[in-house]
């Protein structure tokens, strides 16, 4: 058993076929196809199940894979850990973040990090947590902030902060239903219109598990995906919906708009530090991780960002990605 054959197995459940695999490799496919034939030779079983569109694991490749694929990133790991020791913080990474933290912390953290490792090229994505996970889990992008409601075995994730929720609309709509107060009962949501974001994005799905939790029936009108549209809609008085107040934040000077923070219970939302296991985690991206940390910390302090650091979850971190 070589370990190019190995790594050849994981191409190919990663890309779903040999041809995608030997293109992702840079081998001809009836060389990586032979490879395939001689490990399971080796074997004496059936990695794979071969049909027209591609490949998949039988059984018995699930459970290799579940034993090879730690053992092939942990030499991965090795050998960046090894070339990064002596090196200056270098290269190029790319990461998400959903828009809550992006308009929270997006800006001072490229200023803050370029200032201080110049030689690293930074580029930062925003986008909805679910189109983030398939980025990371697929290996485009090397790390993320994302909302901790979907798991994925290609995903290493580590607690970052908890975010507070708010009910958000027009002034003279939200201060009719909570005229002399700065929060919002949970269970009202029930009883008003909600133009919510769909729930292809980890907001919407720990709106969900909440509800259903506290046997809530909403009244969703609409979903919308583009923050822009939904705050033209709510301003455009067709309801109300449900934001962290990183999003917020930038519309509350405008007389246009009211907030409440939802309570009794309090809804909330954790968010991860994520790292793609299709990539090594390089010294730069571990001084990102940290620089992450130090932002949020700043931008809890100074009201950029409501909510939280759970002071159990963040002792239990993994140091690798801290």
């Amino acid at each position: 058993m070589e370990l190019r054959q190995l790594e050849y197995f994981l191409a190919v459940i990663e890309s779903g076929s040999f041809s995608k695999a030997a293109t992702l490799v840079g081998v001809a496919q009836p060389a990586l196809s032979r490879q395939m034939r001689q490990l399971e030779d080796e074997l004496s079983t059936q990695l794979f199940y071969r049909h027209g569109r591609g490949a998949r694991l039988t059984r018995e490749g699930e459970q290799f894979q579940a034993v090879v694929a730690p053992i092939i990133r942990d030499l991965t790991q090795a050998k960046s850990d090894l070339r990064d020791a002596s090196a200056i913080p270098a290269g190029e990474i790319s990461v998400g973040m959903p828009p809550s933290f992006s308009e929270a912390i997006g800006a001072e953290l490229v200023t803050q990090f370029s200032a201080q490792f110049p030689h690293v090229k930074l580029h930062l994505v925003d986008g909805l947590s679910g189109f983030i996970n398939e980025w990371l889990a697929s290996g485009r992008i090397d790390m993320a902030v994302i909302n901790n409601a979907r798991r994925s075995p290609y995903i290493r994730m580590d607690y970052l902060m908890t975010m507070d929720l708010f009910l958000f609309g027009r002034r003279r709509e939200v201060d009719a239903l909570a005229q002399d107060a700065a929060s919002f009962p949970t269970a009202g949501l029930s009883g008003i219109p909600l133009l919510l974001v769909g729930q292809n994005h980890g907001l919407r799905r720990a709106l969900d598990a909440a509800c259903r939790r506290l046997s809530l029936d909403l009244d969703i009108r609409v979903e919308v995906d583009a923050l822009s549209a939904l705050k033209k809609l709510i301003l455009a008085g067709h309801g109300f919906t449900i934001l962290p107040y990183g999003v917020i934040k930038p519309d509350l000077d405008k007389a246009e708009f009211g907030v409440r923070r939802l309570v009794d219970p309090g809804l909330r939302q954790d968010f991860m530090l994520a790292f793609s296991l299709q990539r090594p985690t390089t010294r730069a991206m571990r001084e990102l991780a940290r620089t992450i940390r130090d932002e949020t910390r700043r931008a809890l302090a100074d009201g950029r960002l409501s909510g939280k650091i759970d002071a159990a979850e963040a002792d239990s971190l993994d140091l690798v990605g801290a």
